[in-house]
């Protein structure tokens, strides 16, 4: 797999459309919160990993205690580019500087790594990720010309005509360290919100001369970005049906699988079977062969091979 020298994760929003008095990163999915998977991801394909808090940065940082992280914390949130800036001292002497969202917890490791050698075969100073949505609203939008990459413009300061455009950033970006520390510094906040922009070093780069590339994903899905409640919800289904058909193949027999709840952490044998309405948290594991009848919960249990649990059991320590 090839990695970079640096992934700064960005962490420090407060998430105001959560409605919530937790920190938007800690909002847990299938049991752990969303910053884990981000993490997880960025830190098989970057050498270091720093994450940049800011709002409820004492929880934050608690929630990274024995991750292997470095920690940077963004004093006001003032934008994208005020947050890398944040951690600019972590980033000295880095070939390359992989950025991404704590709220991102879709992207996958695969897709990191191959950024990263079309990045290199580019020989560009600056590469960002994108992909196309039916519906981009909200979503800042990549200007071309023909190919080439001229820009990206922010929901706020687009025209009627670039709201049209449907290819939209993806919020991950890679860098030539030497490129994001000097031209870092020179970004402004005239814009409608008033803040610095990680996306205008983009003009920079044309501007100067610079090479830029785009790739687009090819699954959309991994660029969502967790802004609410409801996104929330979505991308739990998501990764949860992912997760109940990695088992499938595996030989995991689900009955009504939609109604199967189970987190990462849980092991299952071959041929174990899971009645409908099952529920599987933490460190459980199910021996081969075993079979768990319909509404069943069990968390952070140990069940013997070849084991009948009965209907509407409950075990948990």
């Amino acid at each position: 797999m090839v990695r970079c020298s640096v992934c700064v994760v960005l962490a420090a929003g407060k998430g105001t459309r959560m409605r919530s008095r937790i920190p938007k990163v800690l909002h847990p999915i299938l049991g752990a919160p969303m910053i884990h998977y981000v993490i997880s991801t960025v830190q098989e394909v970057a050498e270091k990993t720093v994450v940049v808090v800011g709002h409820g940065a004492q929880e934050v940082e608690r929630a990274l205690d024995g991750l292997g992280v470095t920690t940077a914390v963004q004093e006001q949130q003032l934008g994208t580019a005020h947050a890398v800036s944040a951690a600019a001292e972590s980033l000295a002497g880095a070939r390359e500087v992989l950025v991404v969202c704590g709220d991102t917890p879709m992207l996958r490791p695969s897709t990191l790594s191959s950024f990263v050698e079309r990045h290199r075969e580019a020989g560009a100073a600056l590469s960002v990720l994108t992909c196309i949505m039916a519906d981009p609203k909200g979503y800042g939008r990549i200007i071309r010309r023909g190919e080439d990459v001229l820009g990206i413009v922010e929901e706020q300061d687009a025209s009627a005509d670039q709201r049209q455009i449907r290819e939209v950033n993806a919020g991950v970006y890679l860098f030539s360290g030497d490129f994001l520390l000097t031209h870092l510094p020179k970004v402004q906040a005239d814009n409608a919100q008033g803040e610095y922009y990680l996306t205008d070093l983009v003009g920079m780069a044309v501007s100067g001369g610079y090479g830029v590339a785009a790739f687009c994903l090819a699954d959309g899905d991994e660029a969502i970005g967790i802004n609410d409640r409801r996104a929330l919800s979505d991308v739990e289904q998501m990764m949860l049906r992912d997760l109940r058909r990695r088992w499938m193949d595996r030989g995991v027999s689900f009955e009504n699988a939609p109604t199967i709840y189970l987190e990462p952490s849980v092991v299952l044998g071959e041929d174990v079977v899971l009645g409908p309405n099952v529920v599987l948290k933490g460190r459980t594991e199910i021996g081969p062969g075993a079979r768990i009848g319909a509404f069943s919960f069990l968390e952070n249990q140990v069940i013997k091979e070849g084991t009948e649990v009965p209907p509407f059991t409950v075990k948990r320590s």
